[in-house]
C-alpha cells in the first residue's frame, strides 16, 4: 500500500471522497497512527485509538495551541482570527462554562416541546412534492426541514423565515475548502446579517421574553454567570451550521442506504419503530461527521507511536465505527446489528450537545417520508458527495415517490 501523501485521505482525493472505507481499510492495517508529514497532522483510523483520544481530557480542541507548521495553522491563516469562538474550539473551564450554561436553555423539555413541529414542518414538506414524478431528498425535504426547526425553537418570526433560510443556506458553505475572495466576502455579508438579526432579537427578549430559545439563552443564569450577547450569537450560530448540516446529512444518508437495501428497508415498513435502528447504522457506517480533531498539549504517545506537542491529530470517526476490531462485517448496513457502537457525535466532553434533537429530528422525518411514500426509490441519477473538509452527505438525491 501507499500511504497517504498529499491530497489523498482529503476530500480533493476521489477515492476518499466517495469509497473512504479503502483509505481507512488500508491505512488501518499498515500505518493505524500515520504521520502526514505533507499536510501536518497525525491520523488515527483504529476504533481503539479514536475512542481513547476523544475522552482524553487532556488533550486541546483549541486551535491556537497547533504547532505552526500543522495544517490546522495553514488554514487558520485563512480565517479571521478576531471571530467570536464557539465551545467547539474551546477547552475548560471555558468550555465548561458555556456547556454548562447552554445546557439548562437547550434541554430534554424544550426537545420534547419541538417534536409536534417537526411532524408539521415534514408533512408539509412531503405535501410540497407530492404531486412531482421525482424531488431531491436532500434540497426539498432533508435541508429545509432543520433549519426551519430550529427557527422555530430559537423564536424567528414567520415574516423573516425566508431570509433565515437564505442565511442559512449560504453560511452552509462555511467549511467548503474552495474558497475565493468573492466566495469569502459573500460569506462574510450573510454571516454579518445573521449576527446582526440575532443581536436584534436577543435585544428584544431582553425587553419582552418569549417562549423560545433564544429568551432562555438570555434568561439562563447559575451562579451569578449569565451568557454575554455576543455569546448567545455565536452559539445560536453555532446551533444552525452545525446542527442543520449534521441533520441534513444524516436524513439524506439514511434515505440513500435504505433505499440501496431494500431487505432492511423491508424490516423498517414492517415496523416502523425500527427506523431507530436505521438511522444508528447509518450514524456508524455513513455519518454525518467524517472526523475531529484533538491537541496534545505535551508530548505523549497515542497507540503505541510518539506524538508532538502541538501536533494536529485527526480522529477519523467514520473509520472508527467501521473498524473490523469493533464490528464483525463492517461494511454491511444491517440494522439487526446488535453492538450499535459509533462515534459520529464525538465523545468525552465534547459530545455532540444537538445529538438527541438530530436523532428526533431524523426519525420523525425519516417515519414521515417512509409513510407517506412506501414506493420511494432512487431514480439512477448520479450520487455526488460533497466536498467538505468536515461533514459527510451527497449534493443531491432524487427520487420517485
Amino acid at each position: 500500500m501507499t500511504l497517504p501523501t498529499g491530497l489523498e485521505m482529503t476530500v480533493f482525493d476521489e477515492v476518499f471522497r466517495n469509497r473512504p472505507h479503502e483509505r481507512f481499510d488500508a491505512l488501518r492495517a499498515a500505518d493505524p497512527v500515520h504521520d502526514d508529514k505533507v499536510l501536518g497532522r497525525v491520523l488515527l483510523t483504529r476504533a481503539a485509538d479514536v475512542a481513547a483520544v476523544l475522552k482524553d481530557r487532556s488533550l486541546s480542541v483549541d486551535q491556537r495551541n497547533a504547532a505552526p507548521d500543522t495544517i490546522v495553522q495553514r488554514l487558520a491563516t485563512m480565517q479571521d482570527r478576531e471571530a467570536p469562538r464557539s465551545m467547539l474550539v474551546l477547552d475548560d473551564p471555558d468550555h465548561a462554562r458555556l456547556r454548562r450554561l447552554v445546557t439548562h436553555a437547550f434541554n430534554a423539555r424544550a426537545i420534547e416541546a419541538v417534536k409536534p413541529k417537526v411532524v408539521e414542518v415534514a408533512d408539509a414538506l412531503l405535501d410540497a412534492v407530492a404531486g412531482k414524478d421525482r424531488f431531491d431528498i436532500i434540497e426539498e425535504f432533508s435541508s429545509p426541514l432543520p433549519i426551519i426547526v430550529i427557527a422555530t425553537m430559537l423564536g424567528v418570526d414567520a415574516a423573516d423565515v425566508g431570509d433565515f433560510q437564505r442565511w442559512s443556506k449560504a453560511l452552509a458553505n462555511v467549511f467548503s475548502p474552495i474558497r475565493s475572495p468573492e466566495f469569502l466576502a459573500a460569506l462574510k455579508a450573510n454571516a454579518d446579517e445573521l449576527s446582526a438579526y440575532f443581536e436584534r432579537a436577543i435585544a428584544e427578549r431582553r425587553a419582552a421574553p418569549r417562549d423560545d430559545l433564544i429568551s432562555a439563552l438570555v434568561a439562563v443564569e447559575e451562579g451569578g454567570d449569565r451568557l454575554t450577547t455576543e455569546e448567545i450569537v455565536t452559539m445560536c450560530n453555532l446551533l444552525l451550521l452545525a446542527g442543520n448540516l449534521t441533520t441534513t446529512d444524516l436524513i439524506g444518508n439514511c434515505v440513500l442506504a435504505l433505499l440501496r437495501h431494500p431487505d432492511q428497508l423491508a424490516k423498517v415498513q414492517a415496523n416502523p419503530a425500527r427506523i431507530a435502528d436505521a438511522i444508528e447504522e447509518t450514524l456508524r457506517l455513513d455519518p454525518p461527521v467524517v472526523q475531529s480533531l484533538r491537541i496534545p498539549l505535551a508530548p505523549r504517545e497515542i497507540g503505541g507511536c510518539p506524538v508532538r506537542a502541538g501536533e494536529a491529530v485527526t480522529t477519523f470517526l467514520m473509520a472508527a465505527g467501521q473498524d473490523p476490531a469493533l464490528h464483525a462485517d463492517p461494511l454491511t448496513f444491517d440494522i439487526d446489528r446488535a453492538d450499535k457502537t459509533h462515534f459520529a457525535f464525538g465523545g468525552g466532553v465534547h459530545f455532540c450537545l444537538g445529538a438527541p434533537l438530530a436523532r428526533a429530528e431524523a426519525e420523525i422525518a425519516l417515519t414521515r417520508l417512509f409513510a407517506r411514500f412506501p414506493g420511494l426509490a432512487l431514480t439512477g441519477d448520479p450520487i455526488e458527495r460533497n466536498i467538505s473538509a468536515a461533514f459527510n452527505g451527497v449534493q443531491q438525491l432524487w427520487v420517485r415517490p
